[in-house]
């Protein structure tokens, strides 16, 4: 292969994956259906590799600021707006956020033990850096969904958590807080199984029992105390 068949090559699968990425992140924020004020700002906890901090700038015009415990190649063009830091002790002063997301982060934090301490110190850190009235979004995988458990779960190895414990952490970590659940799929696909896998959508969001839903997300709403 000559190496302008490899650099066309190279690109296609490039724009493949954004065309994908940009599915499944729409996807999650569209059925997250949580309006977001532009102009605010979003701090973005394990932001890995920056894909719904992009999200977050150009589609809802946030001001966005990321951390995470590694920086990612893909977020090296961000510069000052992305800050090393454990979600254990985030490196941001009280009440500085008017939003606070998190995804698929929670699982990671203490994936070995999944010890309730650790994750009820990380959601309260989350707290403590979001505005008064401000509002923290938090999405995590359903450790049993039926798609997400032979491959993540038993195959890569994602300690994912119950819904059932999902849902408790949330209510004991902010109990003076107003909190909302969503429970919906969301999955990278295939660009030509998109309609397809939209039908399976369907089947799991209004026939099967919602325990076994891709999507575990918790809106918070931090009370003026």
């Amino acid at each position: 292969m000559s190496n302008i068949s490899i650099k066309i090559h190279e690109a296609k699968l490039t724009e493949r994956m954004v065309t994908v990425d940009t599915q499944y992140t729409k996807d999650v924020f569209r059925k997250l259906n949580y309006p977001l004020k532009r102009g605010n700002t979003i701090l973005d906890v394990g932001c890995g590799d920056g894909s719904d901090g992009r999200f977050f700038e150009t589609i809802y015009g946030l001001k966005w600021r990321g951390i995470d415990t590694h920086r990612n190649a893909a977020v090296k063009t961000a510069g000052s707006k992305f800050t090393t830091g454990s979600i254990f002790q985030i490196p941001f002063n009280d009440n500085t956020f008017d939003y606070v997301f998190t995804h698929d982060v929670i699982h990671h934090i203490d994936e070995q033990h999944q010890r309730k301490q650790k994750h009820f110190a990380g959601l309260k850190e989350l707290r403590r850096v979001c505005k008064r009235g401000g509002t923290i979004i938090i999405v995590e995988a359903n450790r049993y969904n039926p798609l997400f458990y032979p491959h993540m779960v038993k195959m890569l190895g994602h300690n994912h958590l119950r819904q059932s414990y999902f849902k408790k952490l949330i209510h004991d970590s902010y109990q003076t807080d107003l909190i909302q659940f969503r429970f919906f799929e969301a999955h990278f696909y295939p660009p030509l199984l998109v309609q397809f896998f939209r039908i399976y959508e369907f089947i799991m969001e209004h026939i099967m029992p919602k325990e076994f839903i891709a999507y575990n997300a918790a809106i918070i709403k931090k009370r003026n105390t």
